[in-house]
């Protein structure tokens, strides 16, 4: 009964921790007090019956102090948990429209509202144009600076070209920053070269931001710059990636996308070359490739589909393994996933995701659940 005026009105995910100091005693010699002192879990069925009666969601986690299993649950449980309440706390946004029929990428602003009780920042895309004017050479030259720490420069990048994307890397900070944006979606054609070009030779600028824990994705698709937000808020890096081929022979999928990347998933330095065309897109500009960090990732997708009042994770954990990949100027990955590519793909298909996906380093998933029980979004692994 103590613990009932505690809970009754909690919202938050809650945990009985069943855990002693000691994995064992000494039963033939032990005393009553001895008995006693290690009688802990006998009130464990206790709590969670009285919790089930009263309709709040647990978890039991059981161990000893010495348990490496009981400590990475415990440090799982507060990272997701902190994670959600920081989510909560950021705006979205989105700057111009989503990609023209794309039928994914638009997004319901009433599920973001009852997420974050806010609404979609909407900057104008003249904000950044009127700040890309507004640049000093003292800010062009800081951002030379950074983007030479971040990058190898190939030497087919023009200082022309690295002028330009400076030029755009520091007018989405000052937008980005004046809005307080924690993460976004952003797109248009443009009727203007500049404008187009303010969009088009983006990479540098936004991929700099993803660095920096303000993730931007392409094609107006806020929902995957919010799961990259997840996982950057995990300290899982988050990079946004699609479906580019299904490798039947090898069995694994080959992952990637143009445009802004995430260096915080790089193997090694990454590397900044100019690129005549972007996949798909109008415009020309300055292109990033790196080689993806092999080892185990988790991919999460969040949709507004099939999702109840506000979204729905889904999400899957793999494999980043070596080999081949296309050498076109953009990041891109074998991922191994455990189950059969053709089982996999359907399961995944069915539970309504958009097409982009978004890429975070190692074993997620006891984090996304946590987080997903924290925040009220549903939760499903394929």
């Amino acid at each position: 009964m103590v613990m009932v005026p505690a809970v009754k009105d909690l919202t938050v995910p809650l945990r009985i921790l069943n855990a002693h100091i000691d994995a064992t005693y000494d039963y033939k010699t032990a005393d009553t007090a001895e008995y006693l002192y290690h009688e802990g879990p006998c009130c464990v069925p206790e709590y969670a019956g009285t919790l089930v009666r009263l309709g709040k969601p647990f978890t039991v986690r059981t161990g000893w102090f010495g348990d490496a299993r009981l400590w990475r649950e415990l440090a799982d449980d507060c990272r997701g948990a902190a994670a959600a309440r920081s989510f909560r706390s950021l705006n979205f946004g989105v700057i111009g429209n989503t990609y023209t029929n794309m039928t994914d990428m638009p997004t319901d602003e009433h599920r973001v509202l009852l997420s974050t009780g806010r609404m979609l920042k909407r900057p104008e895309v003249e904000e950044i144009e009127e700040a890309f004017r507004r640049v000093t050479e003292d800010q062009l030259k800081d951002m030379y600076r950074q983007f030479r720490e971040m990058y190898d420069v190939d030497p087919t990048v023009t200082d022309e070209h690295m002028k330009f994307s400076a030029q755009v890397a520091v007018a989405y900070d000052e937008v980005i920053r004046r809005h307080n944006i924690g993460a976004f979606g952003y797109y248009w054609w443009g009727e203007k070269e500049l404008i187009t070009q303010l969009r088009s030779q983006s990479a540098l600028a936004v991929s700099r931001l993803a660095a920096l824990g303000r993730p931007g994705v392409t094609e107006g698709d806020v929902k995957t710059a919010m799961a990259m937000k997840i996982f950057d808020l995990l300290g899982a890096g988050g990079m946004f990636v699609e479906f580019f081929a299904i490798d039947h022979a090898g069995e694994f999928l080959l992952m990637g996308h143009d445009g802004p990347s995430n260096v915080n998933v790089a193997e090694g330095r990454p590397r900044l070359q100019h690129l005549d065309v972007h996949h798909g897109k109008t415009g020309h500009g300055l292109g990033i490739d790196f080689t993806m960090r092999n080892g185990p990732i988790t991919l999460l997708n969040l949709t507004q589909f099939d999702a109840g009042e506000t979204f729905k994770l889904i999400y899957t954990v793999g494999e980043v393994v070596p080999g081949d990949v296309l050498g076109i100027g953009n990041p891109n990955c074998r991922v191994r996933i455990s189950k059969p590519i053709d089982e996999f793909f359907d399961s995944w298909c069915r539970q309504g995701p958009c097409h982009h996906i978004a890429l975070g380093l190692g074993n997620r998933s006891n984090q996304l659940e946590v987080f997903a029980e924290a925040i009220g979004f549903e939760c499903v692994r394929v």
